[in-house]
Order: C-alpha cells, then structure tokens, then sequence
C-alpha cells in the first residue's frame, strides 16, 4: 500500500501536487485525470486495470497491503513459484528459483478468475456470511441483554432478602426489648414491695416496739427470696451470632451452555472451490537451513533446552548446574545457579515459570522463577526424574524405573499414565493428545 494515494504519482516525481482520481496497482500509485489518460494511452500501460480513489479507499486494509511489486530487487512480480509458495519477480526466478520447474505465469492464475464459477459464487457467498456473523452478533447482543436483565434481577433478590433479614431482626429485636422492659418491672415491683416492707420494720422500732419481735422481723426479711441481688444479661442467640460471622452475602455464578446460533453451512463446497488449489504441502518440499548458531563452549553438558514466548532461550548445564539464559539473539542474558543437576525443563506459561528435572543428581523436580531467579518450590520425587514436559495444566516427566508419570504443577496428585521399567537418560513430549518418549537405544 502506497504512503501517499491522494496525490498524482506521476506529477508528485514531477514536484507538482495535483489529487489522484484513479489507483493503478500495477504501477502501485495515483494518477489524475490527465495522466490517466496517457496511462490509458501509453503502449506499456494501455492494458492496466485501475480503481476509482473513492472505491479504493473501501477495499480493506488486508486487500491495500497486497504489493505487486518485489522489495528486494523493486521490480513487478511476473511469475508463481509453486514449490515455494511464493511470487517472483525477473531477478528473483534468475538468483532464486532457477532451478525451480513449476513456475506459472502470475497473468495465467489469475486470468479467469472473475468467469468461474467460483468467482460467480462469491456474492452469494457473501451475502450468507454476512447473515451468519450477523446471526452471531445478534446473539451476543442477546447474550448482553440478558445478562443485564439478570444482573438487575440478582440486585433485586439481593435486596429482597436484605430486606427480609433486617425485618426478621428488627421483629426479633422488638421481642427482645420488650422481654427486658418485662422482666425489669416484674424485679422492680417485687423489690418495691420488700422496701414497703422494710419501712415499717423500720418505723416499729422508731416507735420502740419491743426489739426481740423487730430482730425476728429483719432475719425473716433477709431470709426472703426478694432480697437477693438481681441482675439483667443478654445471651445472644448462636444463629443470630452465625450472621455476624458470614465473610459474603452468597455468590454469584456464571454458567456456560452450548452456542444455539445455528449458521448456513450449505456454501461449505463452493467455498472449497473458491480456494485455488496451488501448493499442495509436503514434507518433501520442506527445507531447512541454518539461521543461528549459538556457542555454549563453557557449559558442561547441555542436557534440555526451550524457547520462552518472548524469544529467549534457556538451557540445562548439566554438570555445571546451572540454567543457561540466551536472548533471542543467541546472546548470553545471565544464569540461574541451582543446588542440584539440571536434566531436562518445561516452561509453562500460566505461573511464568519453569520446571526443571534433576535427572541423575537428586530425586526433585524444582520449579523456577526466571525473574526473581529462585527457586518457588520442589516437587519431591521417589525416583530420579529425566526427561520433562507440559501436558495442559500438568507435568508429564520421565521416571526412572517406574514410566512415564503425570503429577499437578503443586506437586499433588501424581499418577502414573505408563508404567514400565525406564532407563535413565529419557526424554518426553507431548503433541495434542499424543505423548512421545525416547532414550538412548529405542524409541516409542
């Protein structure tokens, strides 16, 4: 895609700014309408197809980065390499693909695109894909609806059953009150009528009655049960204490069910047609080369390796127990110093951390931060461990004399999935649903 359509290409080289009106792709700018008309004109170019700047800026953003044009050698691509899945310009076949025999003119693939059928299926294509993301959208929208209806509709239960609680506690609190207020007054009366009591003890012997009758008296009024001390106090009740405890008022799930958007898949066959079949992958055809070496001289022997999201790689020393950091320009970044031998490692990325098998130096499987570089926490193993690697959300590593094990990343719950005698020096990986292991004299 051009830095600048919105200006004449041809006028622009010339130092002059006048606005395209139409696009060339082949020429890959602008042109106004008098150099449109000698592009249309000109022997070289009479045959170039262009697009209005206004229908052009429609086309999407994936369409406008397309280049036509090669940016090693900057010349128009001629020619389809099939072998290579690529397109080629002049210079490209000379120092490229010489050697390749099924190169297709570029004008050839494309010449009867727009008169086959699938070129005429295309529309009505569309148009069905359009109704099933539409289908889709308007499920989502749904889909958010109803979860605002059913927030509002939670919110209310919520405060429904707030309001339940505070009605069922100010009833219960009212009863309480008023058993006080009872209980305070029947205590009260009783004492009042022991003091009345009391005061004419006391008025008697004002008036000298005789003091033998009068002593009788005052231990018979001791001796009452209404002159004991009374005293209020509140025993809370224990469910009424349970309330106070609660840490949360309930909880709030999300549950999952099944898409019900059912889409047209009816096109599925003129969809397959649509798609030109070119290349037809092979492993034949795949071909490997050289792009870094890395120099670990210093190590002592580099048992495990793996390559971190971000690009960096990370080796196990061996002998020298150390975790090798490179960048991900092979460069030496630091190293994590470990207290036993590093066999084999399984980065995962959900604690962005590794686990690292001490192979023949202790029975731990030790689980790093490559940040802080320390060591999180050990899984213990009751047999050496090798060869190591993620599986999910799970550890599946090689166990000498017992198999191939899987054991959760806290170290809980180890099981084993193959049992049988393994050698020392063993190596697994995990594919999809497939696990490979090797060792030194078989594979399977």
């Amino acid at each position: 895609m051009a830095s600048n359509w919105t200006v004449c290409g041809v006028c622009n080289f010339r130092n002059i700014n006048t606005a395209s009106v139409v696009w060339c792709s082949e020429c890959d700018e602008g042109l106004c309408g008098e150099c449109r008309e000698h592009h249309g004109a000109s022997k070289s170019t009479r045959n170039h197809d262009t697009i209005s700047i206004t229908e052009y800026q429609k086309l999407p953003t994936n369409v406008l980065e397309i280049t036509q044009t090669c940016q090693k050698h900057k010349e128009h691509y001629q020619t389809f390499c099939k072998k290579h899945d690529c397109p080629c310009c002049r210079r490209c076949v000379i120092e490229t693909h010489n050697n390749c025999n099924d190169l297709t003119a570029i004008e050839d693939i494309v010449k009867n695109v727009k008169s086959s059928n699938a070129w005429l299926e295309v529309e009505p294509m569309l148009v069905q894909m359009l109704k099933n993301v539409q289908k889709i959208r308007n499920d989502r929208i749904e889909n958010l609806k109803c979860l605002q209806d059913q927030r509002v509709e939670i919110e209310r239960d919520i405060n429904q059953t707030r309001k339940m609680i505070n009605d069922h506690l100010d009833k219960i609190q009212d009863k309480i009150i008023k058993e006080l207020y009872a209980n305070e007054e029947n205590e009260s009366k009783r004492i009042k009528l022991l003091l009345c009591e009391i005061e004419d003890i006391e008025k008697g012997i004002s008036d000298l009655q005789e003091v033998s009758d009068k002593a009788e008296c005052i231990q018979s009024v001791l001796k009452n049960e209404d002159m004991k001390i009374k005293t209020l106090a509140l025993e809370v009740n224990k469910d009424v204490q349970n309330i106070c405890r609660a840490d949360c008022f309930g909880s709030v799930s999300v549950d999952s069910k099944s898409c019900k958007v059912v889409i047209d898949s009816n096109k599925n066959k003129e969809a397959q047609m649509m798609i030109p079949s070119l290349i037809s992958k092979c492993i034949d055809d795949i071909k490997l080369s050289n792009k870094m070496q890395i120099d670990l001289q210093s190590a002592g022997s580099v048992r495990g390796c793996a390559i971190l999201p971000n690009g960096k790689m990370m080796f196990c020393d061996y002998n020298n127990r150390n975790l090798i950091v490179l960048k991900s320009n092979g460069t030496h970044e630091f190293e994590i110093r470990l207290d036993t031998c590093a066999f084999d490692l399984a980065y995962f990325e959900r604690e962005n951390s590794i686990a690292v098998t001490s192979g023949y130096g202790s029975k731990v499987i030790q689980i790093i931060d490559p940040n802080s570089r320390t060591i999180k926490r050990t899984i213990q193993s009751s047999e050496y461990p090798y060869g190591i690697a993620l599986n999910k959300n799970a550890l599946v590593y090689c166990k000498s004399g017992k198999g191939i094990m899987e054991v959760q990343l806290n170290g809980e719950s180890e099981k084993a999935l193959v049992q049988f005698n393994m050698p020392p020096f063993s190596y697994v990986a995990v594919h999809g649903d497939n696990i490979y292991y090797t060792n030194k004299t078989t594979i399977l």
